[in-house]
């Protein structure tokens, strides 16, 4: 091999390992500069956060998560729905005896009457109850503004018992335990003392009530409740 030779083949090796060092450093700086996961922060979070929602939000150098402002959620209140009996303004005749399967049925006997002369604002149930007898005998429906008369009385001490109230409704469970009852303005009252009704040859008493005050009338009232208005 000659001289020449020589020289072009140590040419060419230090070219080749040039050329292999170049790339062995490209290589080098590519891996330096891609990002270093063992470096790199971790986002941290305020365990301390409160669950409430804020309003508005902000995010810290940190990365910490952070409320200004308190927030809840609004309360919506609907307003109720108001829907109307279908028994608004329902009334019984005159005359009616709703309370027959809670007293029995009425006794009609005798001569004497009375007369209840209804101008309150509410209709009213009339009972007559039989101080010998110990029950209600007689339970007489009579509407607001109207007047009715009870007649067949039989003699004997009677207490005069008033259910006043509105809205009669046939399928409303009474104290009784039977159907029917006033939806609304309900009350109940007693005529104070024992009223005597007499039925004889010397004749029989023909009576008249008021339920509402009378200037100069000499029949008090007084309330009652629920319970000594069915009272048997």
């Amino acid at each position: 091999m000659n001289k020449s030779n020589i020289l072009w083949i140590l040419a060419t090796c230090i070219v080749v390992i040039g050329v292999i060092i170049y790339i062995a450093n490209g290589i080098s700086n590519e891996i330096s500069d891609s990002p270093s996961y063992n470096n790199y922060p971790a986002t941290s979070y305020n365990n301390n956060r409160s669950n409430s929602y804020n309003s508005p939000s902000t995010y810290n150098s940190n990365n910490n998560y952070s409320n200004n402002n308190s927030y809840s959620e609004p309360i919506v209140v609907e307003e109720p729905v108001y829907i109307e009996s279908k028994y608004k303004g329902n009334q019984l005749s005159n005359g009616s005896s709703p309370f027959d399967a809670c007293f029995g049925k009425g006794i009609y006997s005798g001569n004497a009457t009375l007369t209840i002369k209804n101008g309150s604002s509410s209709d009213a149930i009339v009972c007559l109850y039989s101080i010998s007898r110990g029950r209600t005998i007689r339970n007489e429906y009579i509407r607001k503004n109207s007047n009715f008369t009870m007649d067949n009385i039989a003699q004997g001490y009677y207490k005069i018992r008033v259910f006043y109230g509105n809205d009669w409704n046939p399928t409303l469970e009474n104290s009784c335990g039977t159907k029917g009852n006033f939806e609304s303005n309900v009350s109940f009252s007693e005529f104070d003392g024992t009223e005597y009704f007499e039925d004889s040859y010397d004749g029989y008493t023909v009576a008249t009530v008021t339920l509402y005050t009378v200037a100069g009338g000499n029949a008090s009232t007084s309330r009652i409740s629920q319970s000594d208005f069915f009272s048997k």
